[in-house]
């Protein structure tokens, strides 16, 4: 028997660490850039007087759009950010 097997496979895992978190940065910029163009054709769609019905789905989309880069980063950052806008959300609202 050797020990050899667990200490070589501990390396690895911190290369799978790193090449995943820069994932979430490379997710993190896309979702990014696609909440901005969401935001500019919101803009554009206001301009351009168009419909209720289109302006109201352009509106969610900018607004879906909105939330998932604030998750992506959470998830590169970690959980921490999460129990942090929890206890910023307390003292704003007074709940807790």
């Amino acid at each position: 028997m050797t020990t050899d097997a667990p200490a070589a496979a501990t390396p690895g895992k911190k290369g799978l660490l790193k090449k995943g978190r820069g994932f979430l940065i490379a997710l993190s910029i896309a979702v990014g850039v696609a909440a901005v163009a969401a935001w500019i054709a919101l803009g554009v769609g206001l301009y351009l007087d168009v419909s209720r019905q289109t302006r109201i789905i352009l509106a969610v989309v900018a607004a879906v759009a909105t939330e998932a880069p604030f998750w992506s980063v959470a998830a590169t950052l970690g959980l921490s950010v999460l129990e942090a806008r929890k206890r910023i959300w307390k003292k704003i609202t007074g709940r807790g």
